[in-house]
């Protein structure tokens, strides 16, 4: 008559032991992978946002040098640094004036804060003086 035989004790500690260190990494790439679509939503959020006040700005025709800023939904905040056109050439024919704008969006905790830019150029009306 033969014995049945069964798994020894060691056999199922190497078993166990497999599973926790292979189960452990695809937790962390699982985690990883969730944390990567995460960023990449904050980013599309902030670029969308960037877009949409790139949008709000253009629709002035009398802008100043300078600096602006304000809150966005999400605890999203925005500056944007109007200067001058270097080399603007004649601008007395055409009564518009470029301006170099950098529109940038900051988001995250201090310490975290993560940041998109976004570079153009104004037109906006000459004032009268």
């Amino acid at each position: 008559m033969k014995q049945a035989r069964g798994f020894t004790l060691v056999e199922i500690l190497v078993a166990l032991t497999l599973f926790a260190v292979v189960g452990g990494s695809l937790l962390q790439l699982f985690q990883s992978g969730l944390r990567t679509a995460r960023l990449a939503g904050e980013q599309t959020h902030a670029v969308l946002l960037a877009r949409s006040k790139l949008t709000e700005l253009q629709a002035y025709s009398h802008h100043q040098a300078g600096v602006s800023s304000g809150r966005l939904q999400g605890g999203y905040r925005w500056q944007a640094v109007l200067s001058p056109k270097a080399d603007a050439g004649d601008t007395e024919r055409t009564r518009l004036k470029p301006l170099d704008l950098v529109l940038t969006i900051t988001w995250g905790k201090a310490g975290e804060e993560r940041q998109f830019s976004l570079q153009s150029l104004l037109l906006t009306r000459q004032v009268d003086s």
